[in-house]
């Protein structure tokens, strides 16, 4: 594996994490502006307070599970990075000297 596998992948673990915590704190505001979306697409805009409360809570839920698997997809990304580039390094610096 050479330098440039591992700086991708340390790239690409560190965004899949960042975006998976941007998307569970943002959750709240995402999944309330998404609710009020689907308020103002209902007959007159009106629809059952505990429907829109559901739908908001339902939205915010799947936005925080969105970003714990991209967050837990970066760090087992990141883990794994981290030991394939310890055993291959060893590897060729034996080979080397």
């Amino acid at each position: 594996m050479s330098n440039e596998h591992i700086k991708g992948l340390s790239i690409m673990s560190s965004l899949l994490a960042i975006a998976g915590l941007i998307l569970m704190f943002s959750s709240i505001s995402f999944g309330t502006s998404l609710g009020d979306s689907w308020l103002l697409n209902q007959e007159n805009g009106v629809a059952d307070t505990n429907r829109y409360n559901m739908i908001v809570e339902t939205y915010k839920n799947n936005f925080v599970i969105i970003g714990s698997i991209l967050f837990g997809a970066g760090l087992l990304t990141a883990i794994l990075t981290y030991f394939t580039s310890l055993l291959f390094v060893k590897k060729e610096n034996k080979n080397i000297v």
